[in-house]
């Protein structure tokens, strides 16, 4: 042998110091991305399949280390803070008017994969508690995976949102309903078949792990919000290690450190506009964790595991997107009767799942009362269905992003405020001061402003309603009121089916009210927003159509359609478009 090939065969048996493992593994991760970005695939699919090149499958660079006992601190670390990231698109004021949708969708897909999967499983031979542990499992989607994909192809609009909001739903109730089955699957096999499930300690249990995580994440949340503004510490590493106190805690006391910073990404995403913003504290680390998290997964993965499941991983994959798209097809389309865009995409860009499932199977090999024998072919089930999943996933998930048309659009636009969540389709008011009042509180709600501030923007609108009337006629009025400070222009849209009498020149009754809110500083982009917005509600076309919308996502479609991109336009494409009449507002 010679000296080159015992200093290779030493490096290739000894175990690895986790720092080199880490280096690695990143620098294997991002030249992986790098490569699918180039041939037009999802980067971390590239991720992912520059594991299993790093792995046993293929090279098998870390014989000699355990690269998941090894990395485990950090990959724990990475699911909490896409548990938060997830957690934290919950704004109640982000999907407040979509509550009714994505509730349905997330119930329905999620006990669409539960009940198939536990039906197929226990029909391939499985007992019924194994069965139902997996049917639990198969219910959680990759948080990751869709984050990551939104980011990358800057994916901005109502199916986006709806998506990101299903996955963080239905990931909870995969946790809560995991920890029931996992409960009674360990009392059966610690009595045997014959004994009783002692069901109250289940729902204990499940309580404990719902209780304990909101408790925490309350605690934690307020804590952050104390430290941000009383102290001015640096908001970075705020978050860092409220994360990892999250993390440690909820390890400690037998909580879901996933549910805990779920809780955790909710609570900062509604207590105000600041703690929202504070979430996007660790964007500059993100990528680098993704990148991390799934290359481990490809160098975890082992061949042999795929194969010991067989059958089961086939009829476990097939019967989770299976039940996953037909639930999504009936809650979206037929309980929730949201649109075809919506609903169809919805089928097929839930198939992604890991850092969940691959967190609930480590969760469940660290219980004694669960045999070996059980759990190594629970995890060489899920195992190889996330390794399918996460390479065909992201496809299947970018293809319902393009579908929906929301690619390349997360970007800032000249009226930012027309979202779903800005638009009420319900308006109803006895006389056009009720109204204003109205569109006054319902800015106040949906922007996370202090309601101890309504009162002097009411005024501001007043007082300019006073001065001159605000309408613009063809049943249309624009009113503005002023701020002191901001970070740009916002406002929202009301629809009131009755009329409304604003004093319009042509005597026509309002039924479509804009109501503008301009902080100090930005008079040039307010008149800029005024005429965009008088030109787009002028278009009989679209007026006619915002009119017959049926609920605020139906209006924001129209407002999303082509006919308007030329008056409320993206500011990076704003010297190609052609010029455009104005119009005095």
């Amino acid at each position: 042998m010679t000296a080159i090939q015992r200093i290779w065969t030493q490096l290739y048996t000894v175990e690895l110091d986790p720092l080199l493992v880490l280096s690695i593994i990143l620098i294997g991760g991002l030249i992986g991305g790098w490569a699918a970005r180039r041939a037009h695939i999802p980067g971390l699919t590239g991720n992912l399949l520059a594991g299993i090149i790093m792995g046993p499958v293929c090279l098998d660079l870390f014989s000699g280390t355990n690269v998941t006992a090894t990395l485990r601190p950090l990959s724990t670390f990475a699911m909490g803070l896409i548990a938060v990231s997830v957690g934290s698109h919950l704004s109640y004021r982000r999907i407040h008017n979509a509550l009714r949708r994505i509730i349905t969708i997330a119930l329905c897909e999620a006990l669409g994969a539960i009940l198939l999967v536990t039906f197929v499983t226990r029909s391939l031979g499985l007992p019924w508690f194994v069965a139902l542990t997996l049917g639990t499992i198969a219910a959680a989607t990759s948080p990751a995976t869709t984050l990551s994909l939104l980011r990358e192809m800057r994916a901005k609009g109502t199916f986006s949102k709806t998506l990101v909001s299903v996955v963080a739903l239905d990931n909870m109730l995969c946790i809560m309903l995991f920890a029931f089955s996992s409960t009674l699957m360990g009392d059966f096999c610690s009595h045997g078949a014959d004994a009783r499930i002692d069901l109250s300690y289940a729902i204990t249990h499940v309580s404990w792990q719902l209780a304990g995580a909101v408790i925490l994440a309350l605690v934690l949340g307020k804590t952050t919000e104390r430290l941000i503004h009383s102290t001015h510490t640096h908001e970075f590493s705020v978050i860092f290690i409220i994360i990892l106190l999250n993390v440690g805690i909820s390890s400690t006391f037998d909580l879901s450190p996933l549910l805990t910073c779920l809780f955790f990404g909710v609570y900062l995403g509604n207590a105000s506009e600041e703690t929202a913003r504070q979430t996007q504290a660790l964007g500059p680390i993100e990528l680098l964790l993704f990148s991390c998290f799934f290359t481990m997964a490809g160098v975890s993965l082992h061949l042999h595991t795929i194969l010991h499941a067989g059958l089961l991983c086939i009829g476990y994959l097939t019967a989770r997107i299976a039940g996953k798209s037909l639930g999504a097809l009936i809650g979206g389309a037929l309980l929730a009767r949201s649109s075809r865009r919506i609903w169809s995409n919805m089928a097929i860009g839930l198939t992604p799942q890991a850092a969940v499932a691959i967190g609930l199977v480590f969760l469940l090999g660290n219980d004694p009362r669960v045999p070996e024998a059980t759990w190594s072919l629970i995890e060489a089930i899920v195992l190889g269905a996330v390794a399918v999943n996460e390479v065909i996933g992201p496809f299947f998930t970018r293809i319902a992003i393009r579908r929906s048309r929301e690619d390349n659009k997360d970007r800032r636009r000249l009226i930012e405020f027309l979202q779903e969540e800005y638009i009420l389709t319900d308006l109803k008011a006895k006389e056009k001061w009720d109204a204003l009042h109205q569109m006054a509180h319902f800015y106040i709600r949906t922007h996370g402003v202090a309601p101890h501030k309504e009162q002097e923007l009411y005024n501001s609108i007043m007082e300019r309603e006073e001065e001159c009337t605000t309408a613009i006629g063809r049943g249309a009025a624009i009113p503005h009121g002023r701020i002191a400070e901001g970070n740009g222009i916002k406002g929202v849209l009301g629809i009131c089916r009755e009329g409304l009498d604003f004093d319009a020149y042509d005597g026509a009754p309002v039924h479509i009210i804009m109501l503008v809110v301009s902080p100090r500083g930005y008079e040039k982009e307010h008149l800029e927003v005024m005429a965009s917005l008088a030109q787009m509600i002028s278009d009989d076309i679209i007026r006619t159509r915002l009119l017959a919308a049926i609920d605020p996502n139906d209006a924001w479609e129209i407002i999303e359609s082509e006919e308007v991109r030329t008056y409320n336009y993206f500011l990076d494409q704003e010297e190609s478009l052609p010029p455009t009449k104005t119009e005095t507002v």
